[in-house]
């Protein structure tokens, strides 16, 4: 293995992206969030993929928030970035960026929209890791991007000995092990759907990068805290309960607007996000109820109490 992979396991939040009233990139408001995180306890971020609404910046405000996350958070936390763009050559200028900016790690979805071929794909994939000399990491999130990774492809890309791993967000936890089996015992899986976290590890994920965290960090904590000490009935409760509230998050107008409601709500701006994706103001009905299950967790969460 060319890198030392010894840094990318357990809770990784996908960042939000942090907007001011006027739906402009606030840097106080990234710096300040970062921090947050970091005051909580999670490890890592990953920073401009999918809830981070890479796809709704320009290019200069993609690297404007890595700069400003590194900044706050950079020498003690694991910062991935997430580089993904339809084109190959903004994809690789946003690695170079990046490695420029001391990232750990750096990862991509294959190119969007067009639905390339899998020799694309894996151009597009190795021109990204050609740009800097950092660690990559596969995005595979068939949902959205229309592809599935196959085990052909797969095993092109860790020959590349710049992939050490994948965050894998397909809505089979068999696939984890697959890859995971196939990577060997130093290539890094990283779960993503939030609703399979408990499934995602059992099955050989060495943690997990996702959305639904940023609003809720310390339940994921806990519940990674309880899979380390191999308590897994215990686990298997507090996955039940990000389970039912992942459910009413996904009920709001928009999930990304009702999550930065609830960051809000918790004392940490980052504002609406982006059209198309629609805000949830605070008086929405049944935000304010969330929010007070949720820190109804948080605290038995904190307090390492069984619940």
């Amino acid at each position: 293995m060319l890198y030392d992979t010894s840094r990318f396991n357990g809770v990784i939040v996908a960042f939000n992206a942090c907007y001011n009233k006027n739906g402009e990139i606030a840097l106080d408001a990234v710096k300040k969030a970062a921090l947050w995180y970091k005051e909580l306890g999670v490890k890592g971020l990953y920073v401009c993929g999918s809830t981070g609404e890479g796809f709704l910046m320009e290019t200069s405000e993609r690297k404007e928030v890595l700069e400003a996350v590194m900044e706050a958070v950079g020498d003690d936390m694991t910062i991935i970035n997430h580089v993904g763009h339809a084109a190959t050559h903004i994809a690789a200028d946003l690695a170079k960026h990046a490695g420029s900016c001391g990232v750990h790690a750096t990862s991509a979805v294959p190119s969007v929209y067009y639905r390339p071929s899998e020799a694309s794909i894996e151009r597009h994939w190795n021109e990204i890791t050609y740009a800097a000399d950092v660690p990559f990491f596969i995005y595979n999130i068939p949902q959205l991007t229309g592809y599935n990774l196959s085990m052909n492809l797969f095993n092109k890309m860790i020959k590349n000995e710049r992939v050490i791993g994948i965050k894998n967000s397909s809505e089979s936890a068999e696939q984890i092990m697959t890859f995971k089996q196939a990577g060997g015992s130093d290539f890094i899986v990283f779960n993503g759907p939030d609703e399979q976290y408990l499934a995602g590890r059992m099955m050989g994920a060495d943690g997990g990068i996702g959305g639904t965290y940023g609003c809720m960090p310390e339940l994921y904590l806990r519940l990674e805290r309880c899979i380390v000490a191999g308590d897994i009935i215990e686990a298997q409760k507090w996955q039940t309960i990000v389970l039912g509230l992942i459910k009413r998050l996904v009920s709001f107008p928009s999930m990304y607007g009702a999550s930065k409601t609830i960051i809000r709500l918790r004392g940490v701006d980052i504002g609406d996000p982006r059209l198309p994706f629609l805000p949830v103001p605070i008086d929405y009905p049944g935000i304010q109820e969330l929010y007070n299950d949720i820190m109804k967790y948080v605290e038995i969460a904190n307090s390492n109490k069984a619940v």
